[in-house]
């Protein structure tokens, strides 16, 4: 063999032996559960003379809220807001139609 393939085939070994020699083993991490959720809030009951629920949208301006809207038999429209983080619900109007 000639004598650069000699010397490529030892600087090849050598440099696997220190990249083997540099490796460490990783610590093996133990996977932590995450926390149980808290019990789930019992929301004040939306009495079913508000109608049909026929939306939910995300309250713009904060996040926290869901605006509900219903339509009765009559078809006027109630908005019903309702606090996902604080368990609050509030009524906000009823729209009649003509």
């Amino acid at each position: 063999m000639p004598k650069n393939k000699i010397l490529l085939m030892m600087l090849l070994v050598l440099a696997l032996m220190v990249t083997g020699i540099s490796c460490q083993k990783l610590e093996t991490r133990t996977r932590v559960l995450p926390s149980p959720l808290p019990p789930p809030i019992v929301l004040e009951a939306i009495p079913l003379d508000d109608g049909q629920l026929i939306a939910a949208t995300p309250h713009p301006d904060d996040p926290h809220w869901v605006v509900l809207w219903f339509q009765k038999p009559d078809k006027t429209i109630a908005v019903v807001l309702v606090n996902v983080e604080q368990g609050k619900v509030v009524r906000r109007a009823a729209i009649p139609r003509n």
